[in-house]
C-alpha cells in the first residue's frame, strides 16, 4: 500500500502519491504530503457531460442505488427529503447570516434556490449544464446562467453567501474554484460547501474487505469511489483547501446521506441504517457540511 506513483494531487499538486486501492476503472490515490484523496486517471470532461445527463434523465449510471437520487431534484414538496435537507442548510445559513445575496455554484435544476427565494433571499445560479437551466427557468421560474464558473468573477458581482452543494469533489482544480468563489464574496459573507467524508464507515468497513481479501474484493469501494467523484475530503483536508485558498473555516459538521433518496432493497437499507447508527456514535459519518469566509 505505499506503492509511489507519478500523478500530481489536485489540491497541492504534489508529483508522488501512494495508491490507497486499485478498483476497476482507477487507482484511488493520497497525497504524500497534505493527506487528500483523489482517483486517477480522471474521466473526460465529454464523460462527465454524459454521464451527467443520463443521470438526470434516467438515473443510469455505474452505482444502481443512485437510480432514484437525482429524481428528487424536480419536485418542490416538503414531503421531498431533498427540500428538507436544502431547508435545514438554510437554518444553518441564516444562523450566521441575514437574508440577502445568494449565489449557487452548480445550481442544476434550481431546487434549492426555489427554497432560498421562498425564504426572502435574492438567489442566483450558475450551471453548466443547458437542460438543467432550461428545467430551472420553465419549472421554477428561475433566470440562471449557463457557463463555467471559472469565468464568473469577471462579472464583477458579489454575494454574501456563495453555495456548492456537491461540487468540489467534481472539481479538477478545487483551490482554483475556492479562490473564484471568495473572490465573488461580499465583506463578512461565506462560502457554505456540502462534500462526501473520505474518512467515514464507508471506507473503513469497504477498505477492510479490500486489505484482508488482497486487494480483490472491490465491489464495495466501487460504491463509494465513482467515477464523477474526482476527490474525496476529510474535515482536516477540506480545511486544508479552504486555507490555500485564502479562506478561514467557520463550521465543520458531520452528516449522513438521507437514505430515502436511494434505491435500495429491503436488507441493504437495514445494513446501511444500522451502519450510520454505528458511524453517528463512532465519528465515521460519511458527509461534511462546511462553511467558510475570507480569512482577514
Amino acid at each position: 500500500m505505499t506503492e509511489p506513483v507519478r500523478a500530481a494531487c489536485l489540491v497541492c499538486g504534489d508529483p508522488a502519491p501512494r495508491v490507497r486501492y486499485r478498483i476497476t476503472r482507477f487507482r484511488v490515490l493520497q497525497c504524500t504530503a497534505c493527506d487528500q484523496v483523489f482517483l486517477d486517471p480522471l474521466p473526460s470532461e465529454l464523460e462527465i457531460q454524459e454521464l451527467f445527463a443520463e443521470l438526470y434523465a434516467t438515473g443510469g449510471g455505474s452505482v444502481p442505488e443512485l437510480k432514484s437520487y437525482y429524481g428528487f431534484c424536480f419536485d418542490d414538496e416538503p414531503s421531498n427529503p431533498l427540500v428538507q435537507l436544502y431547508e435545514h442548510w438554510l437554518d444553518r445559513i441564516e444562523e450566521v447570516h441575514p437574508r440577502g445575496s445568494i449565489l449557487d455554484v452548480g445550481s442544476g435544476t434550481g431546487l434549492f434556490l426555489t427554497c432560498a427565494r421562498r425564504r426572502g433571499w435574492e438567489v442566483f445560479g450558475i450551471d453548466d449544464s443547458r437542460a438543467a437551466i432550461d428545467f430551472a427557468r420553465d419549472r421554477f421560474d428561475l433566470d440562471l446562467w449557463v457557463g463555467d464558473f471559472a469565468d464568473f468573477k469577471s462579472r464583477g458581482m458579489r454575494f454574501d453567501v456563495i453555495t456548492g452543494w456537491d461540487i468540489i469533489e467534481h472539481s479538477r482544480t478545487p483551490v482554483a474554484l475556492l479562490e473564484t468563489m471568495r473572490e465573488c464574496l461580499a465583506p463578512g459573507g461565506s462560502i457554505v460547501l456540502s462534500t462526501p467524508d473520505q474518512h467515514s464507515i464507508l471506507d473503513v468497513i469497504a477498505g477492510a474487505f479490500y486489505r484482508l481479501s488482497g486487494g480483490r474484493m472491490t465491489a464495495a469501494l466501487e460504491k463509494f469511489y465513482i467515477e464523477q467523484h474526482f476527490l474525496y475530503f476529510t474535515q482536516i483536508t477540506l480545511a486544508q483547501a479552504f486555507e490555500r485558498a485564502g479562506l478561514k473555516t467557520t463550521v465543520m459538521e458531520a452528516e449522513v446521506t438521507d437514505l430515502r433518496r436511494l434505491t435500495l432493497n429491503p436488507v441493504m437499507r437495514g445494513i446501511l441504517y444500522g451502519m450510520f447508527f454505528v458511524s453517528r456514535l463512532t465519528g465515521l459519518e460519511n458527509r461534511i457540511f462546511a462553511m467558510a469566509g475570507r480569512d482577514g
